[in-house]
């Protein structure tokens, strides 16, 4: 048989189903031999699979295999389809010149999604993501397998049947003898039934008697009716009259759902193929007739998958003809499915696109690739009460005996592009603010700038001119006069510090952050090291958690925990056993870290003014400080995403607690 195969068409992926691809062969890379070995397992127990498992030479060779993989890896990574294409429809003519039925090639597909999915779990079971990407990238692949294998099949078949069928017409021309047509009538692979102008059985074969369950003896000389249903037996000799009116090779009841009826009553879909056969005695008509239950099981299927689709789905024809609908279609145009089925597609499209509508499904019938429909475009959907709505579509082809069919994915995008206007909407809003702080920002740089060297000088003459007098002129000044010049001192040096303070909450607020992974627990202990060397008169017991690893701005981070740990060594000064920790809570959902010390507290009722600018809780004379240091530490936190809070009681101490 010399089988002349579909043309092989190169499949458009999207980038995303490229990706799936390659994740789901990751995979399938590194088990294909533990996938190979269960199939192979499967297969043994299969009735079809079994003769070819069983026979050597129908089984790939090693090399065979080999290159079967290169070809599809080939596909795969580096989109080189055409071999692996054409090898697939290799194995299609094979199957069908074999006898296999397409059925347990689905057989075999569903054993080897179930196969694979285990070590699909296992190895992105962390990621859902990666998950369904490898998932989507093995159906991907299964479908075009399942196109390419087919295509080949289907054709080989029709092919195999015409050749059957001119085999057989041949043989009645060429030759007379009844000993070899009979020979052809039973080497054909459907029931074979040939009947007389008045209806009676001539002859039939083999595959007859299998399918109908009958001895040939028990049917040759009866009226054919016997092999029609019961509820068909009156009308079918008035059709089979009209055939032999203008008898031609053409399919019996085109359109219409044909049944046969087997000896035991059961009945069974059939497909029918009628010839007229001229002898010398009589004009004959030979009914090729095959059981479709396969595929009418197949077909069922396939509506229970449209039904279950979570999209509307639209299936046409090459002429815009809606052929079937699903019931998400239904909810999301407002029609019933007899109103649509038999319409052509453009009633779901507002009237301003219909003409070039057509024109694009036209142009897709020629290549037919699996694709978004509209890339760039908005498209709309038009319902039964007028209403427009957006829409997006995805098409694919489906190669059918009655041709080319295509199905339609249709998702009501309307939610999905009211937020794309908010946020854009949003980022609108987002760069007005950013502009508006990035001149707010320069506003502050000037006036940093100004209060760094404006206010600065005249606080360091202060301060200088001061010196000056008590050095100079203090043993003739009275020792009132002496203790109000100190004072001046006094206040310019702290209002010098004060500047100091603001100016480092300024640059903080500014501060674009630079994260890298660091050591708090070394930060603070080398913190807690130089507080000791500065007082090292005082005893002070510290205990800090070794090893607290963060992603933060280490600069930033180490005013953080000056700030706390200096505050904590202040306020416990005036305790005979000071005590200092730093660590880490534990069974928390987030990671909360902490500074506490036992020292003076504080009372919590006015813990809401404790991170504020200038607020202080205790007396410059008690212990000194600005009151700008934690609301610096508040601003680098809530900077890095976190929180700052703290717990205390007058004379029993404080923690601060902050998370990142």
């Amino acid at each position: 048989m010399d089988a002349s195969l579909p043309k092989v068409t190169i499949p458009q992926l999207s980038p995303e189903e490229k990706q799936g691809l390659q994740d789901y062969w990751t995979v399938y890379e590194a088990y294909w031999k533990e996938v190979t070995a269960q199939l192979e397992e499967m297969a043994l127990k299969h009735q079809e699979f079994k003769f070819i498992m069983q026979n050597p030479a129908a089984r790939p060779t090693e090399e065979q295999r080999a290159r079967n993989l290169e070809f599809q890896q080939n596909a795969i990574l580096h989109q080189d389809w055409e071999p692996y294409l054409t090898n697939l429809q290799q194995q299609g003519m094979n199957y069908a010149r074999g006898g296999l039925s397409f059925r347990a090639w689905f057989e075999l597909i569903s054993v080897f999604r179930r196969v694979m999915m285990p070590y699909l779990v296992n190895t992105y079971g962390d990621s859902a993501e990666l998950l369904l990407s490898a998932m989507h990238g093995m159906d991907t692949l299964i479908d075009i397998a399942l196109r390419g294998i087919g295509e080949a099949y289907l054709e080989t078949k029709q092919q195999l049947i015409r050749e059957q069928e001119a085999a057989v017409q041949d043989a009645i021309k060429q030759v007379r003898s009844e000993q070899r047509f009979r020979g052809l009538l039973e080497a054909a692979p459907d029931g074979m039934v040939i009947v007389d102008q008045e209806g009676k059985i001539v002859m039939v074969n083999a595959q007859m008697e299998k399918l109908f369950g009958y001895n040939r003896e028990e049917v040759v000389g009866h009226q054919v009716e016997m092999l029609v249903p019961t509820r068909f037996k009156d009308v079918h000799p008035f059709h089979r009259g009209q055939y032999a009116k203008n008898s031609r090779l053409r399919p019996m009841g085109a359109d219409l759902e044909l049944y046969a009826r087997r000896k035991d009553g059961g009945e069974f879909p059939v497909e029918i193929s009628l010839s007229p056969m001229e002898s010398e005695e009589d004009h004959l008509i030979i009914a090729a007739i095959r059981d479709i239950t396969d595929r009418k099981r197949a077909e069922e299927k396939f509506r229970g998958l449209l039904e279950s689709a979570p999209d509307a789905m639209v299936v046409v024809d090459q002429q815009g003809t809606i052929q079937l609908v699903n019931s998400q279609a239904e909810n999301l145009f407002g029609y019933d499915r007899v109103e649509l089925v038999g319409q052509p597609i453009e009633v779901l499209v507002p009237k301003r696109f219909r003409k070039k509508h057509a024109k694009h499904r036209g142009g897709y019938y020629g290549d037919h690739p699996i694709r978004p429909m509209g890339i760039g475009l908005d498209l709309f959907g038009l319902r039964k009460n007028g209403t427009e709505f957006p829409v997006e579509i995805s098409l694919s082809p489906l190669e059918t005996e009655e041709g080319l069919l295509v199905s339609a994915a249709i998702r009501d995008v309307t939610q999905r592009k009211r937020m794309e206007e908010d946020v854009q909407k949003l980022n609108e809003d987002l760069k007005q603010r950013a502009a508006q702080l990035e001149a707010a920002n320069k506003e502050l740089e000037a006036f940093s700038y100004s209060v760094s060297h404006d206010l600065r000088a005249p606080l360091r003459s202060i301060d200088g001119f001061s010196h000056v007098v008590l050095e100079d002129y203090g043993e003739q000044l009275p020792a009132d006069a002496r203790g109000y010049l100190e004072r001046v001192r006094a206040a310019a040096q702290r209002m010098a510090i004060l500047i100091d303070d603001l100016l480092n909450l300024s640059r903080v607020t500014r501060t674009a952050l630079q994260p890298k992974f660091i050591n708090l627990s070394k930060m603070a202990e080398e913190i807690v090291q130089g507080l000791q060397e500065s007082q090292p008169e005082r005893q002070v017991t510290v205990s800090l958690i070794p090893d607290l690893m963060v992603e933060a701005d280490p600069h930033l981070m180490h005013i953080v925990l000056e700030n706390l740990l200096s505050n904590a060594w202040k306020f416990t000064s005036k305790k005979e056993q000071s005590m200092i920790e730093f660590g880490q809570k534990n069974h928390v959902r987030e990671r909360t870290f902490y500074v506490r010390d036992n020292g003076v507290g504080f009372d919590m009722a006015y813990a809401d003014k404790l991170f504020g600018v200038f607020q202080r809780l205790h007396s410059v004379t008690e212990y000194p400080g600005t009151g700008v240091g934690l609301a610096t530490v508040h601003r680098i936190i809530s900077i890095h995403g976190g929180r700052i809070w703290a717990e205390s009681a007058e004379g029993q101490g404080t923690t601060f607690y902050f998370t990142l």
